[in-house]
């Protein structure tokens, strides 16, 4: 009976009903019918499922500090990033501003097979431990555009030979000379300029984020993650 499993010389036919949602699986042999036998659609299903099986694993290496979540494919590989800093060197024109507040940052890092960052994206979400349905406010600054995405310019982007040492590409962004790029005041609740919101918050504490700037945006920490 073994030995029949790679008999060639057998034929499979399948038929299907669509009057009546059937699936039925005949063998043949010279002779005639040997077998046959109807069959759920699923059934169908996981026999083809199983038969291209494949034990080809996509290896993420060591992930960085702080990860909370990865999407990968054989081309790339999308980090997310939960941002613990709360201060950071910023540059606007010719204002440098060494220890500037921020709010709770969380970045997407679209990294190539080859190790290159190829985009990125950017939000603000509460003041708490990250969940799913954390919520996410507008990004009060520039260079943020279609809810996400970051506007690098002209900048090369980073290569990660080492995918651990993507922990410090936040800090390598948000010290990337800004400008008014996709700048929008509505962003924040003052209504204020760029350049007035910068020196407005230079002094303060990052909690004044959450009390006087920034704006519900509608979106959840799951959204930032699936945008795919």
């Amino acid at each position: 009976m073994e030995t029949d499993r790679f008999d060639y010389g057998r034929e499979i036919v399948l038929r299907i009903s669509p009057q009546s949602g059937t699936f039925t699986v005949k063998e043949h042999k010279p002779g005639g019918i040997i077998a046959q036998k109807e069959i759920l659609p699923t059934d169908l299903y996981y026999a083809i499922n199983a038969s291209n099986e494949t034990f080809s694993y996509l290896d993420s290496g060591l992930l960085p500090e702080n990860c909370i979540g990865v999407s990968l494919c054989s081309v790339q590989t999308i980090y997310y990033l939960w941002y613990p800093e709360r201060r950071a060197y910023i540059r606007y024109g010719d204002k440098e501003y060494e220890n500037f507040p921020i709010p709770r940052l969380v970045f997407g890092i679209n990294l190539l097979s080859t190790g290159r960052v190829a985009d990125c994206s950017l939000g603000v979400i509460a003041d708490e431990k990250p969940t799913p349905d954390t919520p996410m406010y507008l990004y009060p600054f520039s260079n943020v555009y279609d809810g996400f995405r970051v506007c690098t310019g002209n900048n090369v982007l980073p290569r990660y030979k080492n995918t651990a040492k993507l922990k410090n590409f936040p800090s390598y962004l948000l010290g990337i000379p800004d400008n008014d790029d996709y700048y929008d005041p509505d962003n924040n609740r003052k209504g204020m300029p760029h350049s007035e919101l910068l020196e407005h918050l230079k002094d303060k504490e990052p909690a004044y984020y959450y009390s006087d700037i920034l704006k519900p945006s509608g979106k959840t920490l799951a959204d930032f993650m699936n945008r795919g």
